[in-house]
C-alpha cells in the first residue's frame, strides 16, 4: 500500500465519469455524491497494491492517519481511492474492501468521508503551508 497524506485547508471532488479500467471494474454508484467537500481535514490518497496483507496495511495506514490527525489537530479525514501511486495494483474488488475497512476503523475515532471508488474525478486540494503538511508512506 502506498499513500499520500495532506493536511488540507480545503478539499473538493467532483464526479466526471465512471472508470472503465481496469477491465471488469464495477464502480460504486455516485448518486447523491456528485460533489463532495471537506474543510480542515486530513486527505489520504491511497493505492492498494497486489499482495497487500489486509490486516497489516489497514492497521498501518489507520495508525499513520490518526498520528497525523493528532499532530495537526484534525478530526476529519477524507479517504481518496487513488490508483496512481503504483503499477502493481490489487484487483479492484479487494482494493475496495480494504478501503472500506480503513474507513470503518477510522470512524471509531474520526469523522470520515470516502470519495467514490471507480470514477474519474476533478479535484481541488488546498494544503497548509507548514512542515509536516504532506507525507508519503508505504506499508
Amino acid at each position: 500500500m502506498r499513500a499520500l497524506l495532506f493536511n488540507s485547508k480545503d478539499y473538493e471532488v467532483e464526479f466526471d465519469s465512471y472508470a472503465n479500467r481496469p477491465k471488469g471494474i464495477i464502480p460504486e454508484e455516485v448518486a447523491g455524491k456528485e460533489k463532495q467537500e471537506c474543510h480542515e481535514c486530513i486527505v489520504a490518497f491511497i493505492t492498494v497494491e497486489r499482495d497487500d496483507e489486509k490486516d497489516i496495511v489497514v492497521e498501518g495506514i489507520v495508525k499513520e492517519i490518526e498520528k497525523m490527525c493528532d499532530e495537526v489537530v484534525r478530526e476529519k479525514v477524507v479517504i481518496v481511492p487513488f490508483a496512481h501511486l503504483s503499477n502493481n495494483l490489487e484487483k479492484w474488488d479487494k482494493s475496495l474492501e480494504i478501503l472500506e475497512d480503513i474507513e470503518l476503523e477510522l470512524k471509531k475515532s474520526k469523522q470520515v468521508m470516502r470519495t467514490h471508488f471507480g470514477s474519474n474525478k476533478s479535484l481541488l486540494l488546498k494544503i497548509h503551508g507548514h512542515a509536516g503538511n504532506a507525507r508519503y508512506r508505504e506499508f
